[in-house]
């Protein structure tokens, strides 16, 4: 087998947002189901074991991949980040970020989030997207600001802003930038394209920038017929397993099968055979 797999865990398909683009079909209509955690325990361990070049890099998504929080419960991703820890790998939340406009979801948020970075003794990345189908400027400017002013967020959690390639996402984060500016948190350009945010006291942080995802005219996620995305890079081949809520599997994006009581080895077999 070649290039690299990494793990992605859809862990719901709710979402507080219902954007057209979606390619995950996610949505506030959607069920508030989570993938159970004796579940995804039981997935990482597999994942060890599949005989492929295994990336350490572990990704949460969804949906609202934090909505565990909205629906009052806190320990849930704390649990996951834990399982992922345990297995020496390094998480990334993909987020919306809306959540950052509420003071007491931000803050309750960010601290368990850091207190898992802790414990795990490795850095936590928040992926947020800022494109022009997001309402969430306030949100995530919020965010940014938090994690700045504070030394214990800023000591375990990092930012990376995830947009489309688009006159509207430069937009937003011109957009961005000036709210932040604002709250006397100020950006600058850095040579390799990310950008260095810093506050008057000069406490700062690198935020990856990462706005490479071109948009297709192909559809939602082949029904609504508005957009879905593709991502092009350089680096070497990387495949994704994405597990789902409903025990589907599903590599690159692109084939699925249902897990059905089989080790992810098996379903490997099974989907590189569709690949090919």
């Amino acid at each position: 087998m070649y290039g690299i797999l990494t793990l992605s865990l859809k862990v719901t398909n709710w979402c507080d947002l219902n954007c057209a683009h979606c390619c995950e079909c996610s949505g506030r209509n959607n069920p508030t189901n989570f993938i159970p955690l004796t579940r995804i325990e039981q997935y990482i361990h597999e994942f060890q074991e599949v005989p492929f070049n295994l990336s350490p890099h572990y990704t949460i998504g969804g949906g609202e991949s934090l909505a565990p929080y909205q629906f009052g419960n806190s320990e849930y991703i704390p649990q996951v980040l834990s399982c992922i820890y345990k297995v020496g790998g390094i998480p990334t939340i993909k987020t919306n970020g809306v959540w950052g406009k509420r003071y007491d979801m931000r803050s309750d948020t960010l601290k368990s989030l850091a207190k898992s970075a802790y414990m795990g003794d490795k850095l936590l990345t928040l992926d947020i997207s800022v494109d022009e189908f997001h309402n969430n400027l306030d949100g995530v400017a919020n965010i940014m600001t938090d994690v700045v002013q504070s030394d214990y967020l800023l000591s375990a959690i990092r930012i990376c802003l995830l947009g489309f390639n688009t006159p509207g996402t430069q937009k937003a984060m011109m957009a961005l930038r000036a709210k932040l500016s604002d709250r006397e948190i100020y950006c600058e350009d850095l040579p390799n394209g990310d950008m260095g945010v810093y506050c008057t006291n000069n406490r700062g942080m690198r935020v990856i920038v990462d706005d490479v995802v071109d948009v297709y005219d192909l559809g939602r996620a082949k029904d609504n017929k508005v957009y879905t995305v593709c991502y092009n890079t350089d680096a070497t081949y990387v495949n994704c397993l994405q597990i789902d809520n409903n025990n589907l599997a599903i590599l690159n994006y692109i084939y699925s099968e249902q897990i059905a009581g089989r080790s992810l080895t098996r379903v490997m077999q099974s989907l590189l055979s569709k690949q090919k």
